[in-house]
């Protein structure tokens, strides 16, 4: 379950300490694993393994205890073999209670003392995990998957799941093959069909094997009904903050199953995993240290003396040398507090180079530069002029929000914004990203962001790149793709930030609907904690976000600009149509610029569309026939591409051809590559070595210009690829089911005609 394994770190630390540990890293925590002695069990000894633990890992915030458990099956849970236990607490308990710990009275065991809750941290951990159940976001059987390749851990081996009657007991056997099958349960199959389902309440500890399913039975009814018995987690709920996981191996009755054991400490550790992916770095390294949350009158072992002596006097090579330096002083169960690493300038050079990734910035680089005489408006607007006063930051949070609807030119202004901030605020550190909907995964990805705004930030000021330390990371085998994670890049980017104390900050994020909406949610959220930081601890961070209209994402401070009625954009459209336009200056082409503009409400792009139109009926010598032409062109964008793509059917082969390639080639295609892939799918016969003096640059161009009825162009960068001129287009002929609506022959098969 580790997403990476420490594998030359030292795995005992001291002679004094008789346990051995290993340690990796999941979801961006640094977590070290330490199992029981074998064929030692119950509370002592796993009291003293934790003790031991958290002596050599002095910054362990909190611990997961997993493993397997007998379960209690009953009328109020379901519980199946492989099922998941949690400790939850209840109205009554705790999440654990220690049944065979107490006075015997004639009455019975008269139980005293109580038992710790689990951290707060771990509690709401839980509940995010619950919450994501609950919409069909769990990611448990995703990390389970992961042990599908060892036998042993295949639920198909494990056997069938038999649950016998209380009162029956075993026949002894090494298998229940011999047992009667009318004395075994009759349980129908889960409606909801899962494998595994993850139960939540009371866990049973004792040092006594239970075995006995009446005996079961009524220390369950007794304690009010619990989910599971156990043999460990009471020696340390008392002296280590930690939550109590535990797989279903059997049924705590005398029809003991080891078959089942492997797979059910398979399901524990996958729900460990989920529940670690639901914890934000940042919030583990507001969380106390182990040793301090718990009061010294709970502590039951006592330390081992210098559990660092021995590893101290080892050979410092490779990654133990670094690993010394993250973990002697600082260590962590799941993530150390920020104590730094000393890495060299190679160490923190390779890191920050594995930021990096293809078209990092290809979004911005492709945004045409805002047209003479336009987007000025926006920096003498009232929002822009209040986010940007930093005696205002109580009531807005550093938080500026333009929207607008699709095609209006968010990305043109936003990228002139960007242009203009770093000519005038050269005191400002200015970071961006452009979300980029017809890119690679990681260009519209949250993960993306966080990699191009942190590189930004760190090569701007290479003092910070000491962050970078506190990740305790192994950089041998180290992969980009594998190992940068959300909440890994959350917290460098706070920590970094945090570090520039009183020097300003200002991002631009472009498009966050071309991002899918839960990583945008996500986002939001940390960008909000970032907000509440600049009120309550002066740093100075702002982030100015443009999208399409979310009515479903609000943040609790911020501003918002919408597009939409602005008089300077629409000033903007004003100025565009009298300057592009070619129909003089006549009180009829007046009327005509008057119509288009307010034909247009807003939508920039539906304007320089039909100006295109308009100005090629002029070149036609039409120019009498503009109004008539500008009244029937639909006034809906939408509308207007599917006029564009059916008004003719000249050359009805190449236009269907050069949106297949677009739209479904697995990589975005250089101008000369889909100039050859539509030729060779209309006129195969007429494909020819290529030749750079016939076929130029110009002729490529004009050739897909006219083959995609104007809605493609080459992007503007070193290496050109083919996009359409905006992603409404893509919307349209996906999401609106455009192609079938406008080529109803290809409806049910065009992706697939595409790829043969």
């Amino acid at each position: 379950m580790l997403d990476e394994e420490y594998e030359d770190a030292a795995h005992k630390l001291s002679n004094n300490d008789q346990n051995v540990y290993c340690l990796g890293s999941v979801a961006g925590h640094n977590v070290v694993i330490g199992c029981l002695p074998a064929g030692r069990i119950g509370t002592n000894s796993a009291a003293a393994v934790a003790t031991q633990m958290q002596a050599a890992f002095k910054g362990i915030r909190f611990g997961l205890m997993v493993g397997i458990g007998r379960g209690v099956p009953s009328a109020n849970a379901d519980i199946r073999l492989g099922d998941v236990v949690v400790s939850q607490p209840q109205e009554s308990f705790s999440g654990v209670v220690q049944y065979d710990f107490g006075r015997k009275t004639p009455n019975g065991l008269e139980r005293f003392g109580s038992l710790n809750s689990p951290p707060q941290i771990l509690l709401s951990a839980v509940g995010t995990v619950q919450a994501n159940a609950m919409v069909r976001k769990s990611t448990l059987l995703d990390h389970l998957s992961s042990l599908e390749c060892i036998s042993t851990f295949q639920r198909r081996n494990a056997g069938p799941d038999l649950l016998f009657k209380a009162a029956y007991s075993h026949k002894h056997s090494d298998t229940c093959d011999q047992c009667s099958s009318e004395s075994r349960e009759s349980r129908p199959k889960r409606k909801s069909g899962a494998e595994v389902t993850v139960h939540y309440g009371t866990i049973v500890s004792g040092n006594q094997v239970m075995k006995d399913a009446a005996e079961r039975d009524r220390v369950s009814a007794e304690l009010g009904g619990v989910l599971c018995f156990e043999m460990e987690a009471a020696g340390l709920m008392n002296s280590f903050p930690c939550l109590v996981i535990r797989g279903i191996s059997d049924y705590a009755d005398t029809h003991k199953n080891y078959k089942w054991q492997a797979y059910a400490a398979g399901t524990a550790a996958a729900y460990a995993k989920e529940l670690l992916s639901a914890i934000p770095a940042a919030d583990v390294m507001n969380t106390s240290r182990a040793e301090e949350a718990m009061p010294r009158g709970n502590k039951r072992c006592s330390s081992p003396s210098s559990p660092n002596q021995a590893y101290n006097k080892r050979r410092k090579t490779g990654v133990s040398s670094s690993l010394e330096s993250g973990f002697a002083e600082q260590q962590a169960i799941h993530l150390q507090e920020p104590s730094r690493m000393l890495l060299n300038n190679e160490q923190r050079k390779s890191l920050l180079d594995s930021l990096k990734f293809e078209q990092i910035d290809a979004r911005q680089m492709t945004i045409k530069n805002a047209h003479a005489r336009t987007c000025r408006w926006l920096l003498k607007s009232e929002q822009y002029l209040s986010w940007l006063d930093s005696s205002k930051v109580s009531e807005h949070h550093g938080f500026l929000w333009i929207k607008g609807k699709a095609g209006t030119g968010k990305s043109t202004l936003m990228k002139y914004a960007l242009v203009n901030a770093r000519k005038t605020m050269k005191d400002h550190i200015m970071l961006s990203f452009f979300f980029n909907a017809r890119g690679e995964d990681i260009e519209k990805s949250t993960t993306g962001t966080y990699r191009s705004l942190l590189l930004q930030l760190l090569e701007r000021r290479p003092a910070l790149q000491t962050v970078f330390g506190s990740l305790g990371i192994s950089l041998l085998n180290f992969s980009a793709d594998h190992w940068w994670n959300i909440e890994a890049l959350k917290t460098l980017l706070e920590q970094a930030i945090r570090s520039l104390g009183d020097s300003p900050v200002v991002c631009f994020i472009d498009a966050l609907d071309e991002c899918e909406e839960g990583q945008v949610r996500d986002m939001i959220q940390f960008f909000e904690h970032m907000g509440d930081l600049s009120v309550s601890n002066g740093i100075c961070f702002q982030v100015c976000f443009s999208s399409r209209h979310y009515p479903y994402i609000t943040i609790r401070n911020g501003l918002e600009l919408v597009l939409e009625g602005q008089e300077g954009h629409s000033q903007d459209i004003t100025n565009y149509v009298e300057t592009e336009l070619k129909i003089g200056k006549s009180k009829a082409a007046q009327q005509i610029r008057a119509e288009l503009q307010e034909k247009a409400s807003g939508i920039f792009i539906w304007v320089v569309l039909v100006v295109g139109m308009l100005n090629k009926e002029l070149d036609c010598g039409y120019v009498h026939t503009l109004r008539r032409k500008l009244r029937e062109i639909p006034s809906d964008l939408h509308e207007l591409f599917r006029d564009i793509l059916t008004r003719d059917t000249h050359k009805k082969a190449e236009l269907v051809l050069c949106i297949q390639w677009i739209l479904f080639a697995k990589q975005p295609l250089s101008p000369e590559q889909l100039y050859h892939a539509i030729l060779s799918g209309v006129h195969p016969e007429e494909v020819v070595e290529w030749n750079p003096e016939e076929i130029t640059k110009d002729v490529v161009k004009r050739f897909i210009l006219n083959s995609s009825k104007g809605l493609a162009e080459a992007t503007v960068s070193m290496e050109q690829k083919v996009q359409f001129i905006h992603e409404s287009v893509r919307d349209f002929l996906l999401k609106e089911n455009g192609l079938g609506k406008i080529w109803p022959e290809y409806e049910n098969n065009f992706q697939g005609q595409s790829h043969d």
